[in-house]
């Protein structure tokens, strides 16, 4: 079998087609260049499950929300947004650097078309509304929201204590906290161009070696363009995350490390794996491929 061999002489074999398989192992939601009204419209159904998966958690400790002020954190297409303005709330707004609803491109034409899907005839909830926003310096005042969700977004903004920091300064004392992260290490969590031949290469590679490899096995345009991403993203374990979390001024009501089980499935097949992880990188790392965090601001 064909192997990279890294600085320290420790070979990892090189498995041919294993990125395709990550990559096309469940159906993306992003949508794309073609997609058909059904690609659409299980795209906005997927979407809806997730969305309700939230808002029933979300009632475990917050049963109404009635004249809430509602906050998503790096909201990206901003469903999630609009399907909080469908709620009873007062107002739902969302940040992100980018926001594909307010602009005028291809991508926010199938954002569009997704939304529309989504909202399935009814008119955009005018309680809702977009602001392009640094996440570590929010322009808003102290204590403004009685909820406040980040989904999918903590592990793509840095430095991680100001983005919380901010968050837990925004929140009213008694008011909750969502924090959904993709951690760094589990075997998507390089996101879609981190993936290579190598079975958790981000895992077991420092950023040097996974560039050499890159540029070795296609090329270092490529290899360049894959660390720039790689850099952008936080690449903590497990633990660092609940090191950060924790130190919010809030209190923790849950938290939950969620399984991945292709990651298991890839570990039970390469069990060499886990012995040539990163230091500080353990096999729960791995296997994490959601933290899920509910928190109260004290």
């Amino acid at each position: 079998m064909n192997c990279f061999t890294r600085r320290d002489e420790v070979r990892l074999p090189i498995v041919t087609g294993f990125r395709e398989r990550i990559l096309s192992y469940r159906k993306s939601v992003t949508p794309k260049e073609g997609w058909s009204t059904a690609d659409y419209e299980a795209a906005a159904e997927k979407k809806q499950r997730r969305f309700h998966r939230l808002l029933t958690q979300c009632r475990r400790w917050m049963p109404s929300f009635e004249g809430a002020a509602v906050l998503d954190v790096g909201c990206g297409d901003g469903v999630n947004c609009l399907q909080f303005g469908l709620e009873p709330v007062q107002q739902v707004v969302g940040i992100d650097l980018f926001l594909p609803l307010e602009s005028n491109d291809r991508r926010s034409d199938q954002t569009r078309a997704l939304v529309n899907a989504i909202l399935d005839g009814r008119p955009q909830p005018d309680r809702v509304r977009f602001a392009k926003m640094d996440a570590t310096s929010m322009a808003f005042d102290d204590a403004t929201f009685d909820l406040v969700i980040s989904r999918s977004a903590m592990e793509h903004i840095a430095p991680v204590e100001d983005v919380l920091r901010e968050i837990a300064r925004v929140t009213r004392p008694g008011a909750l906290i969502y924090l959904g992260v993709d951690p760094f290490h589990w075997v998507r969590g390089c996101h879609k161009r981190g993936v290579v031949d190598i079975p958790f290469a981000h895992a077991r590679l420092d950023l040097d070696e996974y560039a050499n490899f890159v540029t070795v096995y296609e090329s270092a345009e490529v290899a360049a363009k894959r660390r720039r991403r790689l850099e952008t993203l936080n690449r903590f374990a497990i633990a660092r995350w609940r090191q950060h979390i924790e130190a919010m001024p809030c209190e923790v009501l849950a938290w939950e490390n969620k399984d991945s089980a292709i990651g298991r499935a890839i570990l039970e097949e390469f069990p060499e794996i886990s012995q040539s992880l990163l230091p500080g990188v353990s096999e729960a790392d791995l296997l994490c491929e959601r933290i899920e965090v509910w928190l109260r601001r004290k």
